[in-house]
């Protein structure tokens, strides 16, 4: 049976950074040499985390390869200021320019959003990205369409109490509170055509989703999603989450089917993207509920 990890004592240089670096503490100091324990090798979920940090190459763990799994690290410099300036001008983006985004740029986006990191190994999201213009205009009546009936059901009581049970409490208060004012006033130019409010004539569109059944796939989607904002920022793109698209693609198969979402999987997050119509001259200002400081 092939070893889980596997250390090289002709590379290895006895730093002993492995024993620190490993969240689970499988190595060890053991008779002069690194070892790893047997009793919490189990343990060892593939992290990668001593193969990133091991200067010499001395450790392989089964699954990872140095070429195909790891890359330098950049030389270091100041972070801090364009981090800042990104985050700065940062804007959701509503408003977009007729023009396509090439895919080298939504290559760049999604290879951002692969170095989020994940609770755990391995990863679980998983992404569509959807730049054929063809492709929104066919979904878009759909969507509308599932909103359509979502409205007629919450104004007769027993689909109401039904939707309401099938939702659960946190969702429902977002239905009720936003998105049942909201429809009420911007459903019908919608239907009509005149109003793109889910859509936004973005030029295109990218779903976050995983399978159903897997462990913290929201939170690990929802870093991804912030990666993701962040990189189109730097690129000059506009880009904005829309929780008005999963609902009606995870509801309706025809979307599912359109948009190849695996039938096991469910879309949880959406982002959607574009070249910016107009500047913004001045940001928001935002303070958090609370701080404490203890």
């Amino acid at each position: 049976m092939e070893e889980k990890i596997k250390i090289d004592s002709n590379l290895c240089k006895k730093c002993k950074v492995c024993l620190e670096i490993c969240p689970n503490v499988i190595y060890e100091f053991k008779n002069d040499i690194i070892v790893t324990r047997e009793e919490r090798i189990n343990l060892c979920f593939a992290c990668g985390q001593c193969m990133a940090a091991c200067a010499e190459m001395a450790i392989l763990v089964k699954g990872l390869s140095y070429e195909k799994d790891f890359y330098l690290m950049p030389e270091k410099s100041d972070h801090e200021k364009p981090f800042q300036q990104l985050i700065d001008s940062r804007r959701s983006v509503r408003a977009f320019k007729n023009k396509p985004i090439p895919k080298e740029e939504l290559e760049k986006i999604v290879q951002a959003i692969s170095q989020a990191p994940p609770s755990f190994p391995p990863l679980k999201t998983e992404l569509i990205v959807v730049q054929n213009q063809d492709i929104i205009h066919w979904t878009l009546p759909l969507m509308i369409t599932m909103y359509d009936e979502l409205m007629s059901g919450l104004k007769k009581p027993i689909p109401r109490f039904f939707i309401k049970r099938a939702m659960g409490k946190e969702k429902y208060l977002v239905v009720k509170n936003h998105l049942e004012p909201l429809l009420n006033i911007k459903l019908p130019s919608m239907k009509a055509g005149t109003e793109d409010a889910i859509m936004r004539k973005a030029s295109a569109f990218i779903l976050f989703h995983a399978d159903k059944n897997s462990e913290n796939a929201e939170k690990d989607i929802y870093i991804a999603l912030a990666f993701g904002l962040l990189k189109a920022q730097s690129l000059g793109i506009g880009a904005t989450v829309i929780d008005l698209i999963p609902p009606p693609i995870n509801r309706t198969r025809e979307l599912k089917n359109i948009l190849k979402v695996p039938e096991k999987n469910e879309v949880i997050a959406s982002m959607i993207l574009g070249y910016p119509k107009y500047q913004y001259k001045r940001a928001i200002k935002r303070e958090l509920k609370s701080v404490t400081w203890i």
